[in-house]
């Protein structure tokens, strides 16, 4: 038996989806992946989209790596948060 019922509203599902294309064409890029990123957040219309959007995949992709590593997300996030911090100090020790 099928449901009409959704995970998501149309507005989310509409600003996750304009978080995905940013991350696909950024990730695609090949060799100038900076100009691709700067395109796909010019070619999208409404920045609330981007924000939600690339925050939800961004969420998604911290589920999925925990459930593929199985660490916890807050595990996930905390390494994230590590590497992050790695590129703007790189000389401050080594970070894992």
């Amino acid at each position: 038996m099928a449901s009409d019922q959704t995970w998501v509203s149309e507005d989310q599902y509409r600003g996750i989806r304009v978080g995905l294309r940013i991350v696909e064409s950024w990730a695609t890029a090949g060799e100038e992946p900076e100009r691709e990123l700067s395109r796909a957040l010019r070619r999208e219309r409404d920045p609330s989209d981007i924000v939600i959007g690339l925050a939800t995949v961004a969420r998604l992709l911290a589920i999925d790596l925990a459930a593929a590593t199985g660490a916890s997300e807050e595990a996930v996030l905390e390494r994230l948060e590590r590497n992050v911090e790695a590129l703007q100090h790189p000389l401050d020790g080594a970070r894992s």
